[in-house]
Formats: C-alpha cells, structure tokens, sequence
C-alpha cells in the first residue's frame, strides 16, 4: 500500500474516533429520561435533617405520652392498694358491730343498784365494750355522734319522728343503733329518730 493511501486510513480512522468521542457526550433519550428520575427521587441533606427532626419530636412524643400513662398507672394502683388495706377489714368490722350492739344492750337492761355483784357485773360489761371500742377504733373504725346533731343522710338513717316544739326540726332526738365510719367511709348508718319542731297546729 502506498503512503497516500496509509495517510488516508489514518485520517479516516481519526474522524470516526472524535466522532464516537462526541457521541458519548451527548445522552440519548433513554439517559436522559434516567437521569430525570433520578432528579425527582433526589432528597436534599437539609430535608432529610427537617425529617429526621420530626421524627425525632414524634418519638419524644410518644416517650412522653408512655411516662405521663406509666405514673397514671402507678399513682391509681397505689390508691387502689391504699384502699384495699383500709377496708379490707369491712365485713369482720360489721360482725363485730353485733357484738358491741349487744354488749350496749346488756348494759341497758342490767338495773341500777347498789348490790355488789350487780356492780361488779355491770363494770365488767362496760370494760368489755370500752375495750371492743377502743379495739375497732385502733382499726379506723369508729362512732357517729348522732344525737342533737343535724339529720344528715348520708350518715343517719330516719325511722321515727319526734314531735317537740322546744327542738329545731331535722335534729336527731333519739338514736335507735349507733352507726359507724370506717376510715371516714360509712360502715353503717346510725338509726335515729328526728324532730318535727311541733306539730303543724302548734306551728300554725
């Protein structure tokens, strides 16, 4: 082959090569559909701090909600066990009301007199019921002064009337059972008998 014709391969192989070069500078249509998707899914490092950020508040959050439902929980079930001990004792409690009931009764019968064996027995019976008071008062249990005092219904319960003009109406005037709280709770109500100031006539 001649020089001529070696220097003309030589040209023609140096054309084709810039224009490959310049072909792969310029995408096709495909590339540039891939690169503008990738444009779209591009998330910036200052969005991505904004959502991390929020996410973080969410946490905190709900961290938050979990401490505030956690100390509920705790402060409920410490009144519910506080609760429980205190009246845990309620229906021994009114068992034993029978008891001090009858005891009070004894002492109402036993006559008054100056025998000493009448004596002994009626101190005997009054130290016994001293003593069952002061045990269910240990216990929180303990008496509802119910005479002369305000009819009240969440305390006293009204079997009777009494009439008296000298008495304010809704007054106890007479007390049928004693009642009890127990830890400031009603145990039992007091039976009770309530003034009507007079009657209507007297009043009119």
């Amino acid at each position: 082959m001649s020089n001529e014709a070696e220097d003309e391969a030589r040209r023609n192989e140096e054309e084709f090569d810039v224009m490959e070069e310049e072909g792969e500078g310029h995408a096709s249509p495909e590339n540039r559909t891939e690169e503008g998707e990738q444009q779209e899914g591009y998330i910036s490092p200052m969005e991505l701090l904004i959502q991390a950020q929020a996410k973080a508040e969410e946490y905190r959050n709900d961290y938050l909600r979990a401490l505030a439902d956690m100390k509920n929980l705790r402060q409920r079930t410490q009144r519910e066990i506080q609760q429980a001990r205190q009246f845990a004792i309620e229906a021994f409690a009114k068992d034993l009301l029978q008891v001090a009931d009858n005891l009070e009764r004894a002492l109402g019968a036993i006559p008054v007199s100056d025998d000493p064996v009448s004596v002994a027995v009626t101190d005997g019976v009054r130290m016994v019921a001293t003593g069952l008071e002061n045990t269910l008062k240990k216990h929180g249990v303990e008496r509802i002064q119910a005479m002369n005092a305000p009819f009240d219904p969440n305390l006293h319960q009204a079997v009777m009337q009494v009439e008296d003009p000298t008495i304010a109406p809704d007054r106890v005037v007479r007390e049928l059972q004693t009642g009890y709280l127990l830890n400031q709770r009603l145990l039992r109500p007091s039976m009770v008998g309530i003034s009507t100031g007079g009657s209507k006539e007297g009043n009119s």
